[in-house]
C-alpha cells in the first residue's frame, strides 16, 4: 500500500511497479495460461518523500502440491519528467498461505554495476542500475544464487 523512500529520486519521477505471481508445476493460475502480471499506477512522492500504492491484487490458484509455493515478483520502474523508464529495483516476496486480505513486505534490490566507475555514473549522472545477467524469474526464485550474491539491497 505504501512505498519507502527511493534516494535518487527527484520530485517530478514517478515509481510504477510491474508484478507478476510465479508458482511451480502443481499450481494452476485460475485467471488462466496467462497467470498473474500486471503493473500499477505510476505514483509521486506525497510531502514527506513515500510513494503510495494503495493497489489490490488478487491471487487464486489450485494446487495439487505444496512444493513451489507461490511468489510475487516485483520490479520497481521510474518514470522521469522526460517519459523515460528505468529500472530503479527487483524483489520478491511469498504469497501469504492463508486466504483473505493480506498485506505484503517485500524488500528490494538494485543489482551492482559490475565497475565502481560505473556505479557512480549511474548514482551522479543518472542511468540504470546493473543489470541482472539471467532470467528475472530465475534470479528472483533463487534458481541462480550466484546472481543474487551480486545484487545488493
Amino acid at each position: 500500500e505504501a512505498g519507502e523512500m527511493f534516494p535518487g529520486i527527484g520530485h517530478a519521477e514517478g515509481l510504477l511497479v510491474d508484478y507478476a505471481a510465479h508458482a511451480g508445476s502443481d499450481w494452476v493460475p485460475i485467471a488462466g495460461s496467462e497467470g498473474y502480471v500486471g503493473q500499477t499506477q505510476t505514483a509521486y512522492a506525497d510531502a514527506e518523500g513515500v510513494f503510495v500504492f494503495n493497489h489490490p491484487i488478487d491471487f487464486h490458484f489450485i494446487a495439487t502440491s505444496m512444493e513451489e509455493w507461490p511468489k510475487l515478483h516485483l520490479q520497481v520502474l521510474k518514470l522521469d519528467a522526460a517519459g523515460r523508464v528505468e529500472t530503479e529495483s527487483y524483489g520478491a516476496a511469498a504469497l501469504p498461505s492463508a486466504p483473505g486480505h493480506a498485506e505484503l513486505v517485500c524488500k528490494t534490490w538494485t543489482p551492482k554495476h559490475p565497475s565502481s566507475v560505473d556505479e557512480y555514473r549511474a548514482l551522479y549522472a543518472g542511468g540504470q542500475p546493473g543489470l541482472l545477467m539471467g532470467p528475472r524469474t530465475e534470479i528472483l526464485s533463487g534458481r541462480l544464487p550466484e546472481e543474487r550474491t551480486r545484487m545488493v539491497t
